[in-house]
C-alpha cells in the first residue's frame, strides 16, 4: 500500500515539474495571465523587429526617452523569490513608455503596420500587469497609458530608424517580461524553472 502510495506521489510530482509549474501551486492567480500576454508579445514583437530590420536600408544607431530595464531591478529568480515588487513594479513602468513611443509610431507611414500588430498584446499585457501589480503591491497601478510629449516632424529616415530601434528594444524586453513570469507569479521562481520553460 505504501509502495502504490510512493508511486503515485512521485508521478503526481514528474507530471507537476513537467508542466513548469512548483507543485502544490496553481497558476491561476493574478499574474497567471501576464505569462500568457507576455509571451503572445514576445512572439509578436519578435516578428515585427525582423520585418522592420528586413525593410530597412539605413543604418545607425537612435536613441530615445524610454524608461530602461537595469540590474538593480531585481528580476533575476533570486530577488523575484524574495522580494518581487520591485522588478514587476519597473516592468509595468516600462511597458507604459513602450505603450506611449507606440503610439508615435503608429503615426508614422513607415511604421503604422508594425506596431498596430504589436499595440493590442501591448495593451492586454497592460491590462494583465496592471492586475497582477494590484494583486502583490496592494495598489492600483495607473490605467491611463499617458501619450508621449509632442514632438516636431521627423525625416521619414529618422523614423525608420526610430521604428527599428523602438522594435528591437520592444523584442529584448519582451524576452524579459516572458522571462519573468515564466512560473505566473514571479516570486514562485525556483532554480532553473525559468529556463525550463523557455
Amino acid at each position: 500500500m505504501d509502495f502504490c502510495f510512493a508511486t503515485f506521489a512521485a508521478l503526481f510530482l514528474l507530471f507537476s515539474a513537467a508542466s513548469c509549474a512548483p507543485a502544490g501551486h496553481s497558476l491561476h492567480d493574478a499574474c497567471a495571465a501576464v505569462q500568457r500576454s507576455s509571451l503572445e508579445l514576445n512572439h509578436l514583437a519578435k516578428g515585427v523587429s525582423v520585418e522592420a530590420r528586413n525593410g530597412s536600408k539605413h543604418m545607425g544607431t537612435f536613441t530615445t526617452n524610454l524608461v530602461w530595464m537595469e540590474a538593480k531591478d531585481m528580476c533575476d529568480p533570486e530577488s523575484l523569490r524574495q522580494k518581487s515588487e520591485p522588478c514587476i513594479s519597473k516592468i509595468h513602468d516600462v511597458l507604459m513608455s513602450y505603450n506611449s513611443l507606440m503610439k508615435r509610431l503608429e503615426q508614422f507611414s513607415s511604421c503604422a503596420r508594425f506596431a498596430s500588430k504589436v499595440m493590442p498584446a501591448m495593451h492586454k499585457l497592460h491590462t494583465d500587469m496592471s492586475k497582477c501589480v494590484n494583486a502583490i503591491t496592494g495598489v492600483n497601478p495607473h490605467k491611463h497609458i499617458s501619450n508621449e510629449e509632442t514632438h516636431p516632424m521627423m525625416p521619414r529616415w529618422e523614423q525608420n530608424l526610430l521604428c527599428r530601434y523602438t522594435l528591437d528594444r520592444l523584442f529584448s524586453f519582451s524576452i524579459l517580461t516572458a522571462r519573468v513570469f515564466a512560473v505566473g507569479d514571479p516570486a514562485h521562481h525556483a532554480d532553473g524553472s525559468a529556463q525550463k520553460c523557455l
